[in-house]
């Protein structure tokens, strides 16, 4: 039993699930600070989110298992998948199968929460969560190799998130609970694409078009992260100046250090993924504790 957790906390790539929960503790955060909190109601975001982020990652395995997966010789525990399929330990169909199953899971769950409560903009919010994750993997639509993907991934995990969970917290939806969703949703799109970086030859020659592979190579791409960083830092701040956010907030800015130093070590890569994975691993805690500061502000704002 315990091997089978084990085994599906790697295929669903379980440690990467601070994406999902930031933004539902910064909707939660929001929520209390405006007078509405609910530990039933955090928990149930989680559970919405979560199970859309594992039913994304496992999709994203499903779709990528003949594509850039299989020729990605620069691999690490930050990029290139989970190598669950490659590795011959999760057979495609069984993949999309889970992918399905946590879908199926969420949405139910959000069905349950818009009759119980007779919040149909529950459902929809989930349902639109789903969409962006299909879209971002799906052939058809095969977001994240068309240069829009990076942008999903941003509005699922940053204001989507975000609104949802302080819907469930408060029972309506309004611009401050978008606002608070949008430097998170930079955050998570940073951790994107840097972790694009290795995977570059990958990406190109599968015939992804993502921002990395249009940027040229991949030290151009540390660029065009910092400025998705540098938004980040600068919609904080605007949300103090329009009253979204608590002066606290601003503690977040103490990360700026952290992001400094990824943009250097990034633009060092000389092709070795090894030597990138310190970088990786930073930003993703520049992800995770940026956001818990901005969570913390508010709440105790």
């Amino acid at each position: 039993m315990i091997e089978k957790i084990k085994f599906w906390i790697k295929a669903t790539r379980a440690p990467f699930f601070t994406a999902s929960i930031i933004p539902v503790l910064v909707g939660t955060a929001l929520a209390k600070h405006q007078g509405f909190f609910s530990l039933d109601a955090f928990i149930y975001a989680l559970m919405i989110v979560v199970g859309e982020h594992a039913g994304a990652n496992l999709l994203n395995d499903y779709c990528d298992a003949e594509g850039s997966d299989s020729i990605n010789q620069n691999y690490s525990l930050f990029n290139g998948g989970s190598r669950c399929i490659q590795k011959g330990l999760l057979r495609k169909e069984v993949c999309l199968k889970a992918a399905i199953c946590c879908y199926v899971m969420s949405v139910i769950t959000a069905l349950a929460l818009s009759l119980i409560r007779s919040q149909p903009a529950i459902l929809i919010l989930s349902l639109t969560g789903l969409m962006l994750g299909v879209a971002y993997s799906a052939s058809w639509t095969y977001g994240m190799g068309r240069g829009w993907g990076e942008l999903v991934v941003g509005v699922a995990f940053g204001p989507l998130a975000v609104l949802g969970s302080y819907l469930l917290q408060t029972g309506f939806l309004t611009w401050e609970g978008f606002w608070a969703g949008v430097p998170v949703g930079f955050l998570i799109m940073g951790v994107l694409v840097l972790n694009q970086i290795p995977d570059y030859q990958a990406d190109r020659d599968s015939g992804k078009i993502n921002w990395t592979v249009r940027a040229g190579d991949e030290r151009s791409t540390v660029w065009i992260y910092l400025a998705i960083i540098t938004a980040a830092y600068t919609t904080v701040l605007t949300g103090v100046w329009g009253g979204i956010f608590p002066e606290r907030v601003l503690f977040a800015y103490s990360t700026i250090p952290l992001a400094v130093w990824i943009g250097i070590r990034s633009r060092r890569y000389n092709g070795r993924v090894k030597e990138l994975i310190p970088v990786l691993a930073g930003n993703i805690g520049l992800h995770g504790i940026t956001g818990l500061l901005i969570g913390i502000g508010i709440w105790w704002g």
